[in-house]
């Protein structure tokens, strides 16, 4: 992800919904496989959800790297065997593992994305500084916590000093906030988990939230720094519609 200064880079969290069929995202026509080359008509970006389940196969990430043209950007979750699953500074390992395959992506890849549970708490800050101590260089990484404890100066020191962003999110956990900890802005616009049974339309206006967002997203890409930003379903029901709205409040051509 070269020479994306001052640019924003915004798209959804996930790809694959059978609903955006029904949205006229898709056609009906296409194959499961051939609705990525379909997005990356739309939208230059996307965050993947599926690497937090499992490493991906290698032939999986090549299948992506093909199935996209160039300067489409790829964001991922770590796997929750590192996040989620026993204590995260003995997990260096398994996190090099990943950003290894995860690097096939090349010039496709955005951030890594350490995205860690509502129990893992400021309690937790020495552990979690060794597992950045033993990240790759060379690499975008973001750091999203749930627990308020977190919100303190030390965490943004500490993440400063690794020059790791801090993931801003639109969800009910927390107010919204802006603390940026690197040149990328990496931004989540989630809801809270499964507010809607389809994804097929807008299930509320988002003027207002946007209304919060944007000139701050604005006013950090006129200082040079890049966002990467993700719309989840559950924020208003179809994120491509929000991504469309972002957009046209940045002034960035539609499709």
């Amino acid at each position: 992800m070269s020479d994306q200064a001052g640019k924003a880079l915004l798209g959804t969290c996930g790809w694959s919904y059978d609903d955006w069929v029904t949205a006229g995202f898709y056609g009906p026509e296409l194959t499961t496989k051939d609705r990525l080359p379909a997005y990356a008509e739309r939208f230059g970006t996307v965050e993947i959800d599926s690497t937090f389940y499992a490493i991906p196969r290698l032939s999986t990430v090549q299948g992506w790297v093909e199935r996209t043209p160039s300067g489409f950007v790829f964001s991922a979750k770590f796997p929750r065997q590192i996040t989620h699953e026993g204590r995260v500074a003995e997990k260096g390992e398994l996190a090099q593992a990943f950003v290894e395959t995860m690097s096939e992506l090349g010039e496709k890849l955005g951030a890594l994305l350490l995205q860690f549970p509502p129990s893992f708490t400021a309690t937790s800050m020495g552990d979690l500084e060794r597992l950045l101590q033993g990240l790759p260089d060379g690499y975008v990484y973001a750091v999203e916590v749930r627990h308020r404890s977190w919100l303190t100066e030390e965490f943004a020191d500490l993440l400063k000093q690794w020059r790791v962003s801090l993931v801003l999110t639109a969800s009910p956990r927390f107010r919204p906030f802006w603390r940026v900890t690197s040149t990328v802005a990496y931004i989540r616009w989630l809801g809270r988990w499964n507010a809607y049974e389809t994804y097929d339309q807008l299930r509320r206006p988002v003027e207002e939230d946007l209304d919060w967002w944007v000139p701050r997203m604005e006013h950090f890409l006129n200082r040079g720094g890049t966002v990467l930003g993700y719309v989840n379903n559950n924020f208003a029901g179809y994120s491509p519609a929000v991504v469309e709205q972002i957009r046209e409040r940045l002034g960035q051509p539609g499709v």
